[in-house]
């Protein structure tokens, strides 16, 4: 089994600040799985992988800054996307990462976000552990890595 990608104190920030993040960009990007990406290969991303606490402790307004996306927090629901579903991929791609001390660059090229989104209906009633797992075995161990 790998290593944890950074200390587990950090693992709940992370995931609640990854579904702020994804939130925002459903709510003020016309193109949100291409900002999800270029979030995950970004990097400040490449930072938060690696443990860095410098970068594990940035906002979603610092991040997205990073990438020069403007947000509007106080923009309402977004009409085009679910949110749960969102806040599900964040969770997803968050603990596939830490757990497995991945390149989150590596996780968005295997499993992209429109590819992940449309996944939420067979995968969301098994637990975030149990997604990660079958999408890991699926997308990962099948191409002899992990």
């Amino acid at each position: 089994m790998s290593r944890p990608a950074y200390p587990e104190d950090y693992l709940e920030s992370m995931r609640i600040k990854t579904k702020y993040l994804f939130r925002l960009i459903a709510r003020n990007c016309p193109d949100v799985f291409g900002v999800i990406r270029q979030y995950m290969e970004c990097e400040y991303r490449g930072y938060m992988d690696m443990g860095n606490p410098l970068y594990l402790n940035k906002s979603p307004k610092q991040i997205l800054g990073s990438l020069s996306v403007r947000i509007d927090p106080s923009k309402e629901i977004a009409d085009g996307y679910d949110e749960f579903v969102l806040e599900w991929m964040a969770d997803i791609y968050t603990c596939m990462q830490w757990k497995y001390a991945l390149a989150s660059a590596q996780i968005v090229e295997r499993i992209p976000p429109e590819k992940l989104y449309g996944m939420y209906d067979p995968l969301h009633e098994t637990s975030v552990k149990n997604g990660v797992e079958k999408l890991l075995e699926i997308y990962f161990r099948s191409h002899g890595e992990e």
